[in-house]
């Protein structure tokens, strides 16, 4: 029997950062093996808690998310830690990066898209 997973792909806006990270990730498995489920608006890791403790998910899970405000990553991160749920802080462990590098603290605003930051130049290493 073949092992199924659920990711929560959580996000202070919309989702759709988070989303598309967790989907290309699950591309590289077969099909059926991951199921996302998408938690929009987030305001309290209080609230991401509630709502895999009320699902009822057959296998393994784990949390996914692009949250901004730092005290909801601290707690999210403590609470999923307990709770022996893995977890990847794409957004936050992305801009303290940055953060160190520049100096200065990112803007913290939800709301802002892909579109909103630099743009990249490419290079195509493989030709």
């Amino acid at each position: 029997m073949r092992t199924t997973i659920t990711v929560y792909a959580a996000s202070d806006m919309t989702g759709e950062t988070v989303e598309r990270i967790v989907r290309a990730a699950s591309a590289q498995f077969p099909r059926n093996s991951v199921t996302i489920k998408v938690l929009q608006h987030i305001q309290s890791a209080e609230q991401i808690i509630a709502f895999i403790e009320g699902q009822a998910d057959p296998g393994p899970v784990a949390v996914f998310h692009t949250i901004l405000s730092q005290r909801t990553r601290e707690d999210l991160r403590l609470a999923l830690q307990t709770l022996r749920i893995p977890s990847v802080d794409l957004l936050g462990s992305t801009a303290h990066v940055m953060a160190d590098l520049l100096g200065e603290r990112p803007q913290a605003t939800p709301g802002l898209t892909i579109a909103d930051g630099a743009e990249p130049v490419y290079f195509d290493l493989g030709a």
